[in-house]
């Protein structure tokens, strides 16, 4: 294979809270593109203007890795003149001074029919009212027709607890992978602990807005259980402190006393994972549980290892696997379970 790397471009903000949110945008969009690619493919998001790195810095980078084949990704609904016009001439630019690099534009996001979902979610979110016939009428057939070929596929698991098995069905149909049923581990109490959890209103945080946008707050919201995700509470514009490489880790750490007796969700950054420990180890912060399931290659695994070692609530899928609808849908199931638990006032 040709050693390729891939440029996700989005068009930057020059607003201070802008350009917050392109940075961690493209931490988020980054970190999960690597596990669908080849192994070796480099990924490395960049801004057409206003944030870092530009595309010719994140051209720059890729070439001194001796990289023969950039794909430029644009992180944009349609082909207006950024595309059609500005990246082109950017690139014919760098063909010039990377004379042995083929440059590659995929298509813009476009008209994908995915959208219209995602756009049928942030209404019904603002409005969850509107959506509910919907969500009946289609939703509901297409996901219990999703369900029981979920359980079609699943080996029969008699000594697993039913509501473990419960979560692991969910984990199965969010990531569309039957062999994360092998790989999610529960720390004997984790389920339970974190039913009580919501039951008692308690706040659930995620490292990333990815993970946060997938848990379902028409379940959370009857117990009182808000949703937040670190980032959004760390001033902006702020950045790690030193020996902290992420923001999601500085963003973990900065919650501190607020995780207690908490449901902490990380489906992206194993630093934010492993700031978390160092928090459970360091200041006897106790989550009421803790769904570790970053992604990736770097850390990833190792991240989640160590959370198994603590004698602290845990949901985890063991190795590279992992992400934020897992993480998000761990919790959802939860939600979904602890109604029969408890009828919230």
């Amino acid at each position: 294979m040709i050693k390729t790397g891939i440029v996700v471009l989005v068009h930057g903000s020059r607003g201070k809270l802008g350009k917050v949110e392109v940075e961690s945008a493209l931490e988020t969009i980054v970190e999960g593109l690597k596990p669908c690619l080849a192994q070796g493919v480099e990924v490395i998001g960049a801004a057409l203007q206003f944030n870092q790195p530009s595309l010719e810095e994140a051209v720059e980078i890729l070439c001194s890795r001796h990289i023969k084949r950039i794909i430029v990704v644009p992180y944009f609904l349609f082909a207006g003149r950024h595309i059609t016009e500005h990246v082109p001439q950017a690139l014919a630019d760098l063909q010039h001074l990377y004379p042995d690099t083929r440059f590659i534009v995929a298509d813009a996001m476009g008209l994908d029919g995915f959208f219209i979902g995602l756009l049928a979610r942030r209404v019904v979110k603002a409005a969850p009212d509107l959506g509910r016939a919907l969500v009946n009428a289609r939703g509901k057939s297409i996901e219990t027709e999703s369900m029981q070929i979920v359980d079609s596929l699943l080996p029969p698991l008699p000594d697993m607890p039913v509501e473990e098995m419960a979560v692991i069905k969910r984990l199965v149909h969010a990531g569309g992978d039957v062999e994360v049923a092998k790989l999610a581990k529960f720390s004997s109490n984790a389920v339970s602990s974190g039913i009580s959890a919501i039951t008692l209103g308690s706040p659930i945080f995620t490292d990333v807005r990815m993970t946060m946008t997938g848990i379902d707050l028409r379940l959370a919201d009857p117990f009182g259980c808000t949703v937040t995700c670190a980032l959004d509470l760390m001033e902006i514009g702020g950045q790690p402190e030193p020996g902290e490489n992420t923001r999601t880790a500085a963003g973990m750490k900065n919650l501190g006393g607020k995780l207690d007796g908490a449901i902490v969700a990380i489906g992206n950054a194993p630093t934010a994972l492993f700031a978390l420990l160092e928090l459970v180890d360091d200041r006897s912060i106790k989550p009421a549980l803790i769904v570790g399931m970053p992604v990736g290659f770097v850390k990833a695994a190792e991240s989640k290892l160590e959370l198994m070692k603590r004698d602290i609530p845990y949901i985890t899928v063991t190795g590279t696997r992992g992400g934020s609808a897992l993480a998000a849908a761990a919790v959802n199931s939860l939600l979904r379970i602890a109604p029969d638990r408890h009828s919230p006032a």
